[in-house]
């Protein structure tokens, strides 16, 4: 459901145009053509809205998540020890901090390249584009769902950015121990 207020890409942005197209019957979608960037509401109530930024000469989305965290400057270098942590374990997203303005985003991208809209060349089928865009968003906002609790324990000084790592590491397999123990014998 797009936004009615909201002014579409101009002719100059397929690829903006493309994105909002595909992901409109999907998810409120907000395009914000001089920019090149695009609001999508998000799956997760806790992240609220997932950025898009379109490169058209690139042919490339990426997806960014603000996880709802402030980080002070003193706990800034913590927290990016934890991205570092994190992220080296990381297939598909990234965790950026930026410390100045005290934010943490999960990242995450779609390379289109030659199949990225451009005039004159076929586009891809909405549904195949917005299948290829979910899949990337769903990514980071489950990367984001993921590694809040560390991002937060570590601001808060409760966890070493080490212990907050391997506590993030280790959730999938606890999870699956955990059911394991709930299964009929």
């Amino acid at each position: 459901m797009t936004d009615p207020s909201a002014a579409g890409p101009p002719a100059g942005r397929p690829l903006l145009d493309a994105v909002v197209r595909a992901l409109a019957p999907l998810r409120r979608v907000q395009a914000d053509a001089a920019a090149g960037t695009a609001d999508l509401a998000s799956a997760d109530t806790g992240i609220g809205r997932v950025l898009l930024v379109v490169r058209e000469q690139a042919g490339t989305v990426t997806a960014y998540a603000l996880l709802p965290v402030a980080v002070p400057r003193d706990r800034a270098a913590d927290v990016g020890a934890l991205a570092l942590l994190l992220t080296a374990d990381l297939f598909t997203t990234a965790l950026e901090v930026d410390a100045p303005a005290g934010t943490v985003t999960v990242r995450g991208a779609l390379q289109l390249g030659p199949l990225a809209p451009v005039p004159g060349r076929p586009a891809l089928h909405p549904d195949v584009l917005a299948a290829l865009l979910l899949t990337v968003v769903e990514d980071v906002e489950a990367t984001a769902g993921a590694v809040v609790g560390a991002v937060e324990d570590v601001v808060a000084g409760d966890r070493t950015p080490q212990a907050a790592a391997a506590d993030v590491r280790h959730a999938p397999l606890d999870a699956l121990l955990a059911a394991g123990d709930d299964a009929p014998a």
